[in-house]
């Protein structure tokens, strides 16, 4: 199931939709985050996924999965939150740069083999966000340069999510602040 999602392609029409039925085009989509935090069904839809580059840590990977159609130049400075809003948006960074298995664990930056996963809420504030506790993320292909492909399956302390992705490279991104 989970596969179907890690097609790529432009947009996702209903990632909530992973469980009501109404993912009708999932082979057509970047992704897709289904799950439920501070008892809110998050993820309307996928609109982008990026991979950032401007992190400076060549031993980590780091990807941002984005409500909204957010993109490369956008998050390619500093307070790039208030150019994506109003959104969810999910940051996934990963304690290694290779295809393999993440424990999901709350601390950042992550430890090699462990994955750090946050969610925003920011619809408007306060943001509401939410940290992974346990879990893990499978990064099935990194191609340098141009996709990481993978799925998501964590509980945080307010709910659980669980997602498939593939992220477009952004070499100029950089972490939310």
């Amino acid at each position: 199931m989970l596969a179907a999602a890690l097609a790529g392609g432009c947009k996702q029409s209903a990632l909530v939709g992973r469980i009501d039925g109404l993912d009708a085009s999932a082979d057509a989509m970047p992704g897709y985050v289904d799950g439920h935090l501070h008892a809110h069904a998050v993820f309307n839809m996928v609109e982008s996924i990026l991979w950032i580059g401007g992190t400076g840590d060549s031993s980590r990977l780091s990807l941002y999965i984005f409500e909204v159609d957010a993109t490369c130049a956008e998050i390619s400075t500093p307070g790039w939150r208030t150019k994506v809003r109003p959104t969810d948006l999910m940051g996934i960074t990963v304690g290694g740069t290779t295809a393999g298995t993440y424990v999901v664990a709350p601390e950042t930056p992550p430890r090699p083999g462990n994955a750090f996963l946050l969610h925003e809420i920011d619809q408007a504030d306060p943001v509401l966000d939410s940290t992974g506790e346990t879990g893990s993320v499978v990064i099935t292909s990194v191609k340098p340069n141009e996709t990481i492909t993978g799925t998501l399956n964590a509980t945080f302390s307010t709910g659980s999510l669980e997602g498939a992705f593939t992220a477009t490279w952004c070499p100029t991104g950089v972490p939310l602040d």
